[in-house]
Protein backbone atom coordinates (compact mmCIF):
# COMPACT_ATOMS: atom_id res chain seq x y z
CA UNK A 1 0.00 0.00 0.00
CA UNK A 2 1.13 3.85 -0.73
CA UNK A 3 1.52 6.20 1.74
CA UNK A 4 0.96 9.87 0.90
CA UNK A 5 2.77 11.76 3.62
CA UNK A 6 2.28 15.24 2.51
CA UNK A 7 -2.12 14.97 2.88
CA UNK A 8 -2.44 16.50 -0.72
CA UNK A 9 -5.04 13.63 -1.93
CA UNK A 10 -8.36 14.88 -2.90
CA UNK A 11 -11.53 12.33 -4.02
CA UNK A 12 -11.81 11.84 -7.39
CA UNK A 13 -14.32 9.89 -10.00
CA UNK A 14 -11.36 7.49 -9.19
CA UNK A 15 -12.49 7.27 -5.45
CA UNK A 16 -14.39 4.18 -4.20
CA UNK A 17 -14.35 4.00 -0.52
CA UNK A 18 -12.58 6.35 2.81
CA UNK A 19 -11.80 3.82 5.24
CA UNK A 20 -10.78 5.25 8.65
CA UNK A 21 -7.03 3.77 9.87
CA UNK A 22 -6.13 4.29 13.22
CA UNK A 23 -2.27 3.96 13.80
CA UNK A 24 -0.72 5.33 17.20
CA UNK A 25 -3.68 6.98 18.35
CA UNK A 26 -3.71 9.11 14.85
CA UNK A 27 -6.67 8.56 12.46
CA UNK A 28 -5.47 8.00 8.76
CA UNK A 29 -7.40 7.22 5.73
CA UNK A 30 -7.30 4.30 3.70
CA UNK A 31 -8.65 4.98 0.16
CA UNK A 32 -9.12 2.42 -2.02
CA UNK A 33 -9.50 3.14 -5.41
CA UNK A 34 -12.05 1.53 -8.58
CA UNK A 35 -8.77 0.44 -9.96
CA UNK A 36 -8.31 -1.80 -6.95
CA UNK A 37 -5.28 0.42 -5.71
CA UNK A 38 -5.44 1.34 -1.89
CA UNK A 39 -3.27 4.03 -0.51
CA UNK A 40 -3.11 5.40 3.03
CA UNK A 41 -3.31 9.22 3.43
CA UNK A 42 -2.36 11.22 6.52
CA UNK A 43 -5.53 12.87 7.16
CA UNK A 44 -9.49 12.35 8.51
CA UNK A 45 -11.70 10.90 6.06
CA UNK A 46 -13.80 14.10 6.71
CA UNK A 47 -11.07 16.17 6.22
CA UNK A 48 -10.58 14.85 2.88
CA UNK A 49 -14.10 15.41 1.77
CA UNK A 50 -14.08 18.43 3.27
CA UNK A 51 -11.21 19.93 1.21
CA UNK A 52 -12.27 18.34 -2.14
CA UNK A 53 -15.13 19.85 -1.74
CA UNK A 54 -12.96 23.31 -1.28
CA UNK A 55 -11.08 22.19 -4.68
CA UNK A 56 -14.05 21.56 -6.49
CA UNK A 57 -15.64 25.03 -5.69
CA UNK A 58 -17.72 24.61 -3.45
CA UNK A 59 -17.85 23.74 0.84
CA UNK A 60 -19.03 20.53 2.43
CA UNK A 61 -21.71 23.23 4.03
CA UNK A 62 -23.08 24.22 0.46
CA UNK A 63 -22.85 20.22 -0.25
CA UNK A 64 -24.93 19.60 2.84
CA UNK A 65 -27.77 21.55 2.29
CA UNK A 66 -28.25 20.85 -1.79
CA UNK A 67 -28.78 17.39 -0.26
CA UNK A 68 -30.73 18.73 2.39
CA UNK A 69 -32.85 20.84 -0.22
CA UNK A 70 -33.37 18.26 -2.17
CA UNK A 71 -34.12 14.96 -0.14
CA UNK A 72 -34.96 16.67 3.40
CA UNK A 73 -33.82 17.00 6.78
CA UNK A 74 -32.31 13.64 7.91
CA UNK A 75 -28.99 12.57 8.75
CA UNK A 76 -26.05 11.25 7.13
CA UNK A 77 -26.89 12.74 3.73
CA UNK A 78 -24.84 11.96 0.40
CA UNK A 79 -23.69 14.74 -0.87
CA UNK A 80 -22.23 15.72 -4.51
CA UNK A 81 -18.35 16.77 -4.12
CA UNK A 82 -18.08 18.23 -7.98
CA UNK A 83 -19.80 16.82 -10.96
CA UNK A 84 -17.84 16.85 -15.00
CA UNK A 85 -20.33 17.45 -17.63
CA UNK A 86 -23.31 16.89 -15.51
CA UNK A 87 -21.49 13.46 -13.69
CA UNK A 88 -21.82 13.89 -10.30
CA UNK A 89 -19.23 12.50 -7.73
CA UNK A 90 -21.53 11.24 -4.95
CA UNK A 91 -20.31 9.86 -1.54
CA UNK A 92 -22.32 8.19 1.25
CA UNK A 93 -21.57 8.33 4.81
CA UNK A 94 -22.03 5.71 6.83
CA UNK A 95 -22.22 7.48 10.34
CA UNK A 96 -22.17 11.22 10.92
CA UNK A 97 -20.19 12.87 8.77
CA UNK A 98 -17.45 14.76 11.31
CA UNK A 99 -17.31 11.06 13.42
CA UNK A 100 -13.78 10.07 13.09
CA UNK A 101 -14.82 6.22 12.21
CA UNK A 102 -17.56 7.01 9.43
CA UNK A 103 -16.76 5.18 5.93
CA UNK A 104 -17.31 6.83 2.47
CA UNK A 105 -18.38 5.24 -0.35
CA UNK A 106 -18.83 6.57 -3.61
CA UNK A 107 -22.48 5.74 -5.40
CA UNK A 108 -20.79 4.45 -8.53
CA UNK A 109 -18.65 2.23 -6.81
CA UNK A 110 -20.84 -0.08 -5.05
CA UNK A 111 -22.21 -3.38 -7.13
CA UNK A 112 -24.03 -4.68 -4.12
CA UNK A 113 -24.27 -5.73 -0.50
CA UNK A 114 -25.17 -7.65 1.80
CA UNK A 115 -25.84 -8.74 5.64
CA UNK A 116 -22.92 -10.59 7.42
CA UNK A 117 -23.25 -11.51 10.99
CA UNK A 118 -24.51 -8.17 12.04
CA UNK A 119 -22.26 -6.22 10.20
CA UNK A 120 -22.61 -5.68 5.92
CA UNK A 121 -20.36 -6.43 3.15
CA UNK A 122 -19.95 -4.66 0.29
CA UNK A 123 -19.35 -5.48 -2.95
CA UNK A 124 -17.47 -2.66 -4.94
CA UNK A 125 -17.26 -2.59 -9.38
CA UNK A 126 -14.10 -3.57 -8.88
CA UNK A 127 -14.89 -6.70 -7.34
CA UNK A 128 -13.02 -6.38 -3.74
CA UNK A 129 -15.23 -6.79 -1.05
CA UNK A 130 -15.16 -4.17 1.99
CA UNK A 131 -17.06 -4.96 5.56
CA UNK A 132 -18.18 -2.26 7.47
CA UNK A 133 -19.90 -2.46 10.79
CA UNK A 134 -23.27 -0.99 9.56
CA UNK A 135 -26.93 -2.72 8.87
CA UNK A 136 -28.01 -3.83 5.37
CA UNK A 137 -31.04 -1.88 6.16
CA UNK A 138 -29.21 1.27 6.80
CA UNK A 139 -27.10 0.93 3.69
CA UNK A 140 -30.06 0.30 1.95
CA UNK A 141 -31.41 3.66 3.03
CA UNK A 142 -28.12 5.94 2.61
CA UNK A 143 -27.91 4.26 -1.37
CA UNK A 144 -31.52 4.95 -1.82
CA UNK A 145 -31.15 8.74 -0.72
CA UNK A 146 -27.56 8.87 -3.19
CA UNK A 147 -29.83 7.87 -6.04
CA UNK A 148 -32.74 10.25 -5.45
CA UNK A 149 -30.01 12.66 -5.14
CA UNK A 150 -28.85 11.52 -8.49
CA UNK A 151 -31.94 11.75 -10.10
CA UNK A 152 -32.48 15.48 -8.76
CA UNK A 153 -28.83 16.64 -9.77
CA UNK A 154 -29.52 14.69 -13.69
CA UNK A 155 -32.87 16.89 -13.95
CA UNK A 156 -31.84 20.21 -12.74
CA UNK A 157 -28.39 19.25 -15.64
CA UNK A 158 -31.30 18.98 -17.91
CA UNK A 159 -32.86 22.57 -18.03
CA UNK A 160 -28.78 23.41 -19.63
CA UNK A 161 -29.72 21.14 -22.14
CA UNK A 162 -29.72 23.31 -25.62
CA UNK A 163 -33.88 22.20 -25.84
CA UNK A 164 -34.24 23.98 -22.50
CA UNK A 165 -32.51 26.79 -23.58
CA UNK A 166 -34.33 26.90 -26.86
CA UNK A 167 -37.99 26.69 -24.71
CA UNK A 168 -37.02 29.52 -22.67
CA UNK A 169 -36.18 31.54 -25.30
CA UNK A 170 -39.05 31.27 -27.32
CA UNK A 171 -40.79 32.51 -24.86
CA UNK A 172 -40.41 35.83 -25.58
CA UNK A 173 -41.43 37.19 -28.53
CA UNK A 174 -39.01 39.77 -30.23
CA UNK A 175 -41.25 42.77 -29.35
CA UNK A 176 -40.11 42.62 -25.89
CA UNK A 177 -36.61 43.58 -26.66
Amino acid sequence: MKIIKDKSFLVSFETAVLQPVRINNKVYTKVTNISGETILVGKKPYDIVRQSCSYYGSSFQQAKNLSRETLGNFLKLPIIIAHDYGNPCILIPLLSPKSDLNVWFSLKAIDGFHASEGMCKVLLTNGQTITVETSANTLSKQIGFANLLNTHFLKRMSHLSYEGFLSTRNQYSSNNF
